[in-house]
């Protein structure tokens, strides 16, 4: 959920204020934990021959660690005879309680974080790899395109909404009401998922029906059908599942698409925290940044209303490419010619110890509107790049192996995220940031290369089975 993502980063602040240390941490172990994880989850959600207990169980388990947490922080801020989360000298009342020490509640907080993180995983995998493409398969209207966009529409908006609401709780009130508002809102809402998720379940035949059982067997006839090359006997159900979902995910017609958007999560080309404290130390306001935030927001969901519209363009061409095609390699392509000018302009950029002008204390107009233009608008080809990518592993992977699929492609984003945290903790002074910015440009050069790459290969894999198909008539 997301107000409970951005209210655990104001409470770690709270609880460390001169320390970045113990939230790096836990965005490391949990992104770890997913890491390693993943793999396992998508082939759970493939064997399950339930669809809504995947999704009811990955629903229960993640609200009931984030209420669990949310207990937790109460301790952790609760003092005798105070309630609010800042002492009488204004530094914060981090109360351990009587029977816990502060250490060990951190440390069981970190790890309901890591389970909350591997649910939310399982339950995305569940939502967007199993239950969209499933429906879309039974009814025509809307098409999987336009399911695939509104859910991304949903989650970008709720990345707007979410830290406004958290931050006027915790503004005007203190970490303590913040928690309990947080946790309310997790027990009112998680009857309303599941009585929603039922009633999708109810109202569609093909999310009732029973997944067939993943025995060896018959997983091997279904990567025979894929036409992968088996090189050993398969393992037997529940031996090397992550081994034979990485060779699912390799042996893939979607692969390299699939890698490719994976590997947009190492770049630091947004504006994402360390991109914000980059800004900051060339003496971008605060205030700035926020409304560049708001304004790319406002793009990135423009995206999601833009992409189903080109792709049901492009539907009405046959003899056009496969539409899915033509948008990844656009918006990646549109992302990069972006990427770049706003690459430079940062690095043109005066070093950070260097004081501004006397006369003019701000950057020029000019340099800071390109920074934001060049950065805003390289989010619409990023989204329409994510949700091409997206459509691509749905209909490319065949429906009982598209969970295992989804989890090995986590695996890989959660790699390039840790990737990411690990550039910026070797280059982490501000004036090394261009160093950690070209490292990220450079991923987004990699990311076009291997989607034009499955471009080129799906063009000729199509290409062979035209030319079979008229040969045999």
């Amino acid at each position: 959920m997301r107000s409970y993502e951005f209210t655990v980063i104001l409470l770690f602040a709270a609880a460390y204020p001169d320390s970045l240390l113990p939230t790096s941490i836990r965005g490391i172990l949990t992104n770890g934990a997913t890491l390693l994880l993943s793999p396992t989850i998508g082939s759970w959600v493939d064997r399950n021959a339930s669809r809504f207990h995947t999704m009811k169980m990955t629903i229960v388990v993640q609200r009931a660690c984030i209420v669990a947490g949310c207990l937790l922080w109460m301790l952790l801020f609760l003092s005798a005879g105070q309630t609010m989360a800042e002492g009488p000298q204004g530094q914060p009342m981090l109360s351990l309680g009587r029977y816990l020490p502060k250490d060990l509640i951190i440390a069981i907080l970190v790890v309901f974080g890591v389970v909350e993180r591997v649910c939310a995983v399982g339950n995305n995998l569940v939502m967007e790899r199993d239950w969209v493409p499933t429906i879309a398969s039974e009814v025509s209207n809307p098409p999987l395109h336009q399911l695939n966009a509104t859910m991304r529409r949903i989650d970008l908006v709720s990345k707007i909404l979410a830290p406004v609401f958290v931050s006027t709780i915790a503004i005007q009130t203190s970490s303590v009401v913040l928690v309990i508002a947080t946790a309310g809102i997790n027990l009112a809402t998680v009857g309303i998922e599941l009585t929603t998720a039922r009633t999708a379940w109810d109202k569609c035949t093909a999310l009732k029906l029973a997944r067939e059982p993943k025995t060896a067997t018959a997983l091997r006839s279904s990567l025979e059908d894929e036409g992968t090359l088996i090189i050993r006997p398969i393992p037997e159900a529940n031996r090397h599942q992550e081994k034979r979902g990485v060779a699912l995910y390799f042996s893939s017609p979607a692969c390299l698409a699939s890698l490719s958007a994976a590997l947009q999560s190492f770049s630091v080309l947004s504006l994402s925290g360390p991109m914000t404290t980059y800004l900051l130390t060339r003496h971008f306001s605060l205030s700035l940044i926020t409304s560049a935030r708001t304004a790319i927001s406002a793009v990135e969901i423009g995206s999601t209303l833009l992409f189903p519209f080109l792709a049901s363009l492009l539907a009405h061409h046959p003899g056009l490419p496969d539409p899915m095609s033509v948008l990844g390699l656009s918006g990646v392509t549109l992302q990069l010619a972006l990427l770049v000018p706003c690459f430079l302009t940062l690095a043109s950029l005066p070093p950070p110890g260097s004081s501004p002008d006397n006369d003019d204390p701000h950057h020029p107009a000019l340099t800071t509107a390109a920074v934001f233009a060049f950065l805003g608008l390289s989010r619409l080809g990023h989204w329409t790049h994510n949700m091409a990518v997206q459509q691509i592993a749905q209909t490319r992977v065949t429906p009982r192996h598209r969970a295992e699929f989804s989890g090995v492609e986590t695996a890989f984003v959660s790699a390039a995220e840790i990737g990411r945290w690990a550039c910026a903790a070797v280059w982490s002074r501000p004036e090394e940031f261009t160093v950690v910015a070209a490292a990220g440009l450079g991923s987004v050069v990699v990311v076009w290369g291997l989607f034009l790459s499955w471009a080129w290969v799906e063009r000729g894999r199509k290409g062979l089975v035209c030319r079979g198909d008229g040969g045999g008539g």
